[in-house]
């Protein structure tokens, strides 16, 4: 399949009718178009998918209502006409494909889908194919199951990186959307379908079985757990709408924060801001209660400087006295060793007699001694008053003030200058989220926590559910086995019907695990091929699936890496989608929006030069950030068969013009 032409008239941004030729050359089959975000790159996706399936997809994979499609200027001029065609081809024949949608003649502003009538049209070499059979042969060239692997967004990456947390419930729902691409839903709808006459069979049987006489108990026993069984169902079904509920109910809290995201930063910092004014105010408080206090001592200083004067005085003054009573004290122990010596006549080592001329050496040294000792008088009282007059004073020591106060001036010139910083900041915001209810995304901000929260448990409470149901249709079947076992069970035509149902419902459980297993394995060879080719790691072996479709990278030892890059991660992602598509489908067309964004220039090389050699036309819808042209298309130069920009005319509407590089 490849793609001709897009020509679009009213379709979101663009008013008005614009067009863009598709490369049509096997070689020359990679297209890309430039536009920074939200000038139009992802309604150019939109529009191809509205014109195959009359559906436009905004976050979260929500659909977009037909009202909103249509171009705001246009509508405001009272023209609600828009439209998609597309030309294309497939197995060799020519299509052109239209999708109209136009408001109906009653309403005079439309509100909801339902005030639009839609057309489709479709031709197939020039003959019309008739009305009913547009599904059906739209199917055939490109299934809407498949369109989220040939129109796929940075979005759809993200989904399939879920699929790495094993047992997510995400990654669950990821693994059925694979499944169903790839083709078992047949098997599953005829497995489902084999369920239900099994069910019903198992019923039928119970209310015979329970009017033979032997079989009653047999009879009640299935019956419980028929009923426990629909009970468990009846739960399950209602914890994944409510589970789907919850889940819409985050992405909308999740959009509108995101919409929000300005306010909630300027909050933020509000909030700050006044943390920082209070506290600023209470420096404020606090260094005027100090400054306060200080001025009511600061006259000690003042009286320092000359009680400062005294106690020197009296510091000389006490020194004094206290040498002198040192040097009495010295004085008086000499004469009473001396007067010892003189009392005792003989040597207090060698006990002989001491000699006459030493005792009237000690004699003339124990008067000198007495003579200097006359000559001072008796200082204690002098200098306990001194010193106490010393401790007065220094008990009325200065406080330092002046430096203190000039510390405390710088501090409040400080805090006086952060407040009123504060003050400004918080008016600036107040201004800035004028109108803005704060409280109320403060409220969504809860309210989106509590959805996480309850995700989880939900989560975990459908998985007990599908417990308790494997469990419960493990007794039906042991239940059902025992009947067949009796003998006036066995012969009855029900009884066949019942052991028939199980054994086909088994069948295609065995056969639906079986083609599982050859896909996932064919799945895990193009992934790995794809990925070896598109990783700049060449030493790494490839990639390996699980039950789940979750991909380990294998290291040159053989090893899993466990830990792996926001970018590798995408390259797994990429590596997957890629392995599903050719699985899927034949060769066909690719239309990725803003897929490189988390890409060094090595692994965005690989890419570009690898996607083109496996699609038969490669569109990529990018902004400056993830391609510069003048820099990043060496790897896909040769490949390049056309180049368009998004230009932005308002913020309403976009224009789209083929460009050279």
């Amino acid at each position: 399949m490849k793609l001709h032409k897009l020509t679009a008239r009213n379709f979101m941004p663009y008013k008005g009718e614009v067009s863009v030729d598709f490369p049509a050359d096997d070689y020359r089959n990679v297209m890309i178009v430039f536009g920074e975000n939200m000038r139009g790159k992802t309604s150019l996706l939109n529009a191809v998918r509205w014109a195959f399936y009359g559906q436009a997809l905004g976050r979260h994979s929500r659909p977009i209502p037909l009202q909103l499609i249509v171009n705001k200027d246009a509508a405001a001029e009272d023209d609600w006409n828009v439209e998609a065609f597309v030309t294309f081809d497939a197995d060799g024949r020519q299509y052109e494909l239209r999708r109209t949608a136009s408001r109906r003649s009653h309403v005079a502003t439309p509100a909801k889908p339902e005030d639009f009538q839609v057309a489709v049209h479709l031709t197939r070499d020039g003959v019309v194919i008739a009305g009913d059979q547009i599904e059906a042969e739209l199917d055939q060239i490109a299934p809407e199951q498949i369109s989220r692997f040939f129109l796929f967004d940075g979005e759809l990456l993200q989904e399939y990186e879920e699929l790495l947390v094993e047992g997510s419930e995400q990654g669950r729902l990821i693994k059925e959307s694979i499944e169903e691409v790839l083709g078992v839903p047949a098997l599953t709808r005829g497995r489902a379908e084999l369920g239900a006459i099994l069910k019903s069979a198992t019923k039928r049987q119970s209310q015979e079985m329970a009017h033979i006489q032997g079989l009653e108990k047999q009879a009640q026993h299935t019956q419980v757990l028929t009923a426990r069984l629909e009970s468990h169902e009846t739960d399950l079904n209602r914890l994944q709408e409510k589970l789907q509920s919850t889940r819409t109910d985050r992405n909308e809290l999740e959009d509108a924060l995101e919409a929000a995201a300005t306010v909630i930063t300027l909050k933020a910092k509000l909030d700050a801001a006044r943390v920082s004014a209070e506290e600023h105010r209470s420096t404020l408080q606090r260094k005027r209660s100090e400054r306060h206090d200080l001025l009511a001592v600061a006259w000690q200083d003042m009286l320092d400087a000359k009680l400062e004067a005294k106690r020197t005085i009296l510091r000389e003054r006490q020194k004094r006295l206290t040498d002198e009573l040192r040097d009495r004290s010295r004085i008086e122990g000499r004469i009473e060793d001396v007067k010892k010596a003189l009392d005792a006549r003989e040597c207090p080592t060698c006990h002989q007699a001491t000699p006459e001329k030493e005792r009237d050496r000690l004699g003339r040294e124990r008067g000198e001694l007495e003579a200097e000792l006359s000559r001072f008088s008796d200082n204690t009282q002098a200098l306990q008053d001194v010193s106490a007059q010393l401790a007065a004073l220094n008990g009325l020591r200065g406080n330092k003030a002046q430096e203190r106060l000039v510390q405390l001036d710088k501090d409040l010139r400080s805090a006086e200058v952060g407040l009123q910083k504060a003050e400004n900041e918080i008016e600036r915001i107040q201004e800035q989220i004028a109108g803005q209810d704060t409280a109320e995304l403060a409220r969504k901000r809860v309210l989106h926590q509590e959805a996480l929260k309850e995700e989880g448990r939900l989560s975990n409470e459908i998985e007990s559910v599908r417990r308790d149901i494997q469990k419960v249709n493990d007794e039906l079947a042991i239940a059902r086995k025992a009947i067949e076992g009796l003998a006036p069970a066995r012969s009855k035509r029900i009884t066949l019907k019942v052991r028939l149902a199980a054994e086909l419902e088994q069948c295609f459980g065995v056969s639906i695990d079986r083609l599982r297993d050859e896909l996932r394995k064919r799945v895990e060879s193009l992934s790995s091929d794809a990925f070896k080719a598109m990783t700049t790691q060449k030493a790494y072996r490839g990639l390996t699936i699980n039950k789940n479709y979750g991909l380990d990278i294998i290291d040159s030892q053989g090893r899993p890496v466990s830990v792996r890059s926001a970018g590798a991660e995408q390259i797994v992602a990429l590596s997957l989608i890629d392995g599903l598509n050719r699985t899927g489908r034949a060769v066909g067309p690719v239309i990725m929006d803003t897929p490189l964004a988390r890409l060094d220039p090595g692994h965005r090389d690989n890419l570009l030069s690898y996607l083109p050699t496996v699609t038969s036309q490669l569109v990529l819808l990018v902004h400056g950030g993830e391609i510069r042209p003048e820099t990043d298309l060496a790897a896909v130069k040769a490949r390049l068969g056309a180049t368009y920009r998004i230009e932005e005319i308002s913020d309403t509407q976009s224009k789209i013009e083929r460009i050279a590089v």
